[in-house]
């Protein structure tokens, strides 16, 4: 059950996000500018994130970005062309604006959205954080670090079957059960990403296991020239000898496109 204030009943949520996934019906100019125009009605009120720097924590700002696939227009596109995330401490805001965008938007677009809280992570330590964020990438300007990967994911029931104690120990070097192996496990085989790419994890703001949504949205920016790491880590984490853990992963439909200051 969801309070007032957009937050579940385990009161972990600290912030909210929402993605809205636009497919225009049209791919003519008209259509693309009504596009462009409702969503910036919508923005007014949020600050543009293209020009945050440097925190990792959620924006003290409702905060809004312009995110666009690398399809031209007339051409053909497997992915939503434009993604608008719209993040606030505040849900309802977001519903709100959710559905005013709709509105606006009329028949123009498909819109389809996934929604994401922060919270205080989950699968770590003292150490593991420093592991983790120590040697972290900072935050750049999109006019820096422009390319962003979307991956929504869940776990299956097995995986939530499990304690949390053993859940835990997928993230650190530990022996297999199923192969009686010594493996680097999650924390290790994603090290390389550390330094080149900033990564957020945002979970279901209702929790895990819901039916129909994802559990989680895996978001990612880096530069250009650390694509190929991004590609290298992704492959490490979807080995299972070297990352058992994926065993009990179900990826959602990944989405790439650049950060822009507007559509």
């Amino acid at each position: 059950m969801t309070g007032t204030n957009g937050t579940n009943h385990l009161g972990v949520n600290l912030a909210f996000t929402k993605f809205l996934f636009i497919t225009p019906r049209r791919d003519d100019e008209g259509t693309l500018a009504k596009l462009r125009a409702a969503a910036a009605a919508v923005a007014r009120a949020y600050f543009n994130d293209f020009e945050a720097e440097g925190a990792r924590d959620a924006a003290p700002q409702d905060t809004v970005q312009f995110l666009a696939s690398a399809c031209e227009p007339g051409a053909a596109c497997s992915r939503p062309r434009y993604v608008l995330q719209i993040s606030s401490k505040y849900r309802p805001r977001l519903e709100e604006t959710d559905a005013e965008f709709r509105r606006r938007v009329g028949d123009l677009a498909a819109v389809s959205a996934v929604d994401g809280a922060t919270r205080v992570p989950q699968y770590t330590s003292a150490e593991m954080h420093a592991y983790a964020y120590r040697n972290a990438i900072p935050r750049v300007s999109g006019r820096q670090q422009h390319t962003v990967i979307i991956i929504p994911i869940s776990k299956t029931a097995e995986w939530w079957q499990r304690s949390a104690l053993e859940r835990h120990a997928y993230f650190y070097p530990h022996t297999d059960a199923a192969t009686g192996r010594q493996v680097p496990g999650h924390a290790v085989a994603a090290e390389a990403g550390i330094s080149t790419i900033y990564r957020r994890l945002y979970y279901n703001p209702d929790g895990p296991g819901r039916p129909g949504e994802f559990d989680f949205v895996t978001y990612f920016e880096c530069a250009d020239e650390h694509l190929l790491s991004f590609e290298q880590v992704c492959s490490r984490l979807r080995d299972v000898e070297q990352n058992p853990e994926w065993r009990f992963v179900i990826e959602g439909p990944e989405w790439r496109g650049k950060r822009v200051p507007r559509w």
